[in-house]
């Protein structure tokens, strides 16, 4: 799906870098997809837009954007290249910050039904939460509580891939991991089961085009935690996924074959998988 948009410059990576040697001022950016579709949206100023794919040629640090770097990556695998664009230059910060909102808010982030793998809102904002109802805030594991900022950092990277009500990643800090084994009841695979899969692969930069494993472990912007135990266990009961033995929960590992991880996309849609750089 290629988006037409004025800019300045599109091109690949060396023409960009040519580009920009003639520019000293702010200017906002976009990462596209080799056919056209923009993925990212940014603020920048000299070398910033080259910076991400940098970010991608090494492991996910925990403190990137896992959805931008997976994307990123996805495209290097496919044998094409990431395409650049110089949206708009401007000789004040704001001015780029109030641009950069624009597109944002045009294009939408993937949480809002859109295209983007932005968290952030842009503006200088350091985040726009998921439209979740305000009254709920507060009080829902499945919204953004703003009194417990481990928590909101988590529940907002799950319900980038998905809304639910009770989000399936909590923060180490705020639980006792324990092993999954197997529930005693009989469990059918669930969307909650399938998200918890998806988000641990993102945050771990792990791809799910085949047989994969998947740590439980995932570290999201400096906080780490960990898929819940309820729904580890349900995982293992409903078939979806099958688990490393490990003597210690928090170096367990689900494994995947190429039928589960086709079977776990498919509960989120294979096109909303590719958005997020879990498949080519």
């Amino acid at each position: 799906m290629s988006i037409a948009f004025d800019a300045a410059f599109i091109g690949n990576k060396d023409l960009c870098k040519s580009y920009l040697s003639d520019v000293d001022r702010f200017y906002v950016y976009v990462l596209c997809r080799p056919d056209g579709t923009p993925f990212y949206v940014g603020k920048g100023k000299f070398h910033r837009v080259l910076q991400h794919e940098n970010e991608a040629r090494h492991p996910n640090d925990r403190k990137s954007n896992a959805h931008k770097l997976n994307v990123i990556r996805s495209i290097w695998r496919s044998g094409a290249a990431v395409t650049y664009a110089i949206h708009s230059v401007h000789d004040s910060e704001s001015d780029a910050y109030d641009s950069e909102a624009r597109l944002i808010q045009t294009w939408k982030r993937i949480h809002e039904g859109g295209i983007l793998t932005n968290l952030a809102a842009g503006g200088g904002e350091p985040s726009e939460r998921a439209p979740i109802s305000k009254a709920k805030h507060e009080s829902t594991l499945g919204g953004i509580p703003g009194d417990n900022p481990e928590r909101a950092v988590l529940n907002e990277f799950v319900l980038g891939i998905s809304q639910m009500r009770s989000v399936v990643i909590k923060p180490e800090s705020q639980f006792q991991v324990r092993p999954a084994i197997p529930h005693p009841s009989e469990r059918a695979p669930t969307l909650r089961q399938a998200v918890a899969l998806l988000a641990a692969a993102s945050a771990n930069g792990v791809q799910m085009n085949d047989a994969c494993m998947i740590p439980r472990r995932v570290e999201v912007a400096g906080v780490r935690g960990f898929v819940e135990n309820g729904v580890a266990c349900d995982i293992l009961k409903s078939g979806m996924a099958s688990m490393s033995s490990n003597s210690d929960p928090k170096s367990e590992t689900f494994v995947l074959t190429a039928s589960q991880a086709r079977d776990a996309c498919g509960w989120v849609g294979y096109q909303q998988c590719k958005r997020l750089g879990l498949l080519d």
